[in-house]
Formats: structure tokens, sequence, C-alpha cells
């Protein structure tokens, strides 16, 4: 633990350098070891979680409406109590469904090092002590951000919004994997990642953007591509986190990776 926040406050003190090309090659090389099983685990999940929604929106919305609420949904349509209980229900989902994206980086990281991982591994983190940070830290940036574009929203300032979320999600790109790999609590992970990205931000959102890009790949030919293209933003994350804050055999993720809460 002491030496991986000697090596976070070095990163945030010094700066460290990234090498724009080894990074996307030793995401891609990573990738390929996940993408497969990752990609069936997400489109798994997709269509489960879709298939959840439908049934509980067609429930109390009755089924003959289903269509003309989804495209007409706009929380600022609601009163105040209703704008504050979607935010809370948001937020909640946001918490509780934040272990499996720290379970694809897990899965990122067995294949790095050549270990067997299964779909189960994307789900392992809500067995763990890391759950409890991960929970916090997806439900305080929830908020965050539901109520900086809600509030934008309700001023007609839809763009000014949008970009402060987008520059929140870019500060905090490395807050999971500063959880699970450093061991950090949700307060320490959220501004260490912000302090981390502030020192070569230029080079991250270039690989950020690399990645998006890589991602909506799929959408070419048939648009189920997209689940199989949609590992490579963990296999991108865990790379840079990589280069940044070096993971050793005897992190984190090894040592409780099936300790239970």
């Amino acid at each position: 633990m002491e030496n991986k926040d000697t090596q976070i406050k070095h990163a945030i003190t010094f700066g460290y350098s990234l090498d724009f090309g080894l990074v996307i090659e030793k995401s891609f090389e990573n990738y390929k070891k996940i993408a497969l099983l990752g990609g069936a685990t997400i489109l798994l999940l997709m269509i489960i979680l879709i298939g959840i929604g439908f049934a509980i929106v067609a429930t109390f919305m009755g089924v003959a409406n289903l269509t003309e609420t989804l495209t007409d949904f706009n929380p600022l349509n609601f009163s105040t109590v209703g704008i504050l209980i979607y935010i809370g229900v948001m937020v909640l989902i946001s918490g509780l469904f934040s272990p499996i994206g720290a379970g694809f980086l897990k899965m990122a990281h067995l294949a790095e090092e050549n270990k067997e991982f299964t779909m189960g591994t994307v789900f392992d983190y809500y067995k763990t002590i890391h759950f409890k940070e991960l929970f916090i830290s997806a439900s305080l940036l929830a908020v965050v951000n539901l109520g900086i574009s809600t509030t934008l929203d309700s001023m007609n300032l839809t763009v000014l919004g949008t970009i402060l979320t987008y520059i929140i999600g870019f500060l905090t790109f490395l807050t999971v994997p500063l959880i699970i790999f450093a061991n950090q609590n949700a307060f320490e992970a959220i501004t260490k990642s912000a302090q981390l990205i502030i020192k070569n931000p230029f080079i991250i959102f270039g690989l950020i953007i690399v990645g998006i890009i890589g991602i909506f790949i799929g959408l070419i030919g048939l648009c189920i591509g997209v689940f199989f293209t949609m590992p490579f933003w963990y296999s991108l994350t865990y790379t840079i986190y990589n280069n940044i804050v070096p993971i050793n055999e005897e992190s984190e993720i090894e040592e409780i990776g099936n300790d239970l809460e």
C-alpha cells in the first residue's frame, strides 16, 4: 500500500511519460485476449438490462404508451419531487452497476497476466471490500453530473452542461483503477485521478479519442459488432493506468480479489 501511494504521489508531483503508440499497441494486444468473452458478456448484459427496463416501463406506463414515453422522456417535465426521485434512481443505478466496469478492468488485468478469467469475473467486485468505494465514487459523480446537467438544462444551457459533464468524466477517468488496483478510497481516487490526468492531459485525451473511435468501428456492418469492440475501452483504460502506476504481481487485485465483504 505504501509503495503504491508513493508511486502515485511521485507521478502527481513529477509527472510521467506516456508513449502514445506503445499504449495503443499494448491496448490492442490486451484487447485481442478479452474481445470475444468480453463482448459476449456485454451483449448478454445489455439484452438482460434492456429486457428488464422495458418490462418495468411497460408495467407502470402501459405497453401502448411505451414508445411515446421513451421518445418524449424529459426529466425537466417532472415536478421538483419527480426530478429529485429521477436523480436518486439514476444515482442508485450508477452505484449498483459500478462494480461491473471494475470487473472488466480485472478481466483485462488477468488477460495481461495470462491468467484465467470467465464471464463471472465482471461480477467479482460485488463481493470484495472495494464495492463500497466503487459505489460511493460512482454515486458521487452521478450526483454531480446529474445536478449540473439538470440545472443547466433548465436554464437552456444544455451545451454547457454537456461540456462540463464531459470534462468531469475526463478528469475522473482513472478513478476506478485507482480504487481496485491501488486500494484508494472513493474521494482519494477521484482527487488523484484529476491530479494525474492534469499532468498529461493531451496524450490521455488523444488516447481516449482513439478508444472511442475504436469502439464505434463496431457499428460498421452489423451494429452488433459494437459490443465486441467495447472491451477495447477497458483494455485502453487498464493500459493507460498500468503505464502511469505499474501494477505488480502483489497488487491489490491479486490479494483481495476473492475476499468477501
